[in-house]
């Protein structure tokens, strides 16, 4: 979990070791799915679905955004803690990301409660803004996560 005394601190998703960052060894299933890391480590997928023509063009930004998925979560705990409930536990984990250029959308399921909701980043510049989180939309500029 993110915690803003220590931000060298890695994150939950903060094992990159557990993510398939070369883009070769990224592989296209059946169902449209691209793992970036496997069952029993995190269990996140990218969803291609309608888009499975565009996987190979696709192959380094999914490794890019696997090396980055600990800092974007980072982001949104850090937004939810900030501005929506105030602290705790952030009780969602990352189950899908899909890609919808310029948008790369986190899908967040709840580990208490039977729900899920969307985190839009819109890349700009070489750089991941916070644009949408639930029903939350265009947000303020400054949350935005400066990388390439």
């Amino acid at each position: 979990m993110w915690d803003h005394k220590n931000e060298d601190r890695p994150g939950r998703y903060g094992d990159p070791g557990k993510f398939i960052t070369d883009p070769d060894k990224l592989e296209l299933d059946q169902h449209a799915l691209v793992y970036i890391s496997a069952e029993e480590d995190y269990d996140i997928a990218v969803d291609l679905e309608g888009q499975e023509e565009k996987f190979d063009a696709l192959r380094p930004y999914i490794a890019f955004v696997a090396k980055n998925i600990c800092r974007l979560d980072d982001l949104v705990q850090r937004y939810d803690r900030e501005r929506e409930r105030g602290g705790g536990r952030f009780p969602y984990s990352l189950n899908l990301v899909y890609v919808d250029e310029p948008c790369l959308i986190l899908e967040y399921c709840g580990m208490i409660e039977n729900t899920t909701f969307d985190v839009v980043f819109r890349q700009e510049d070489g750089k991941f803004i916070l644009e949408g989180f639930g029903m939350r939309n265009n947000l303020p500029p400054d949350w935005s996560v400066e990388f390439a």
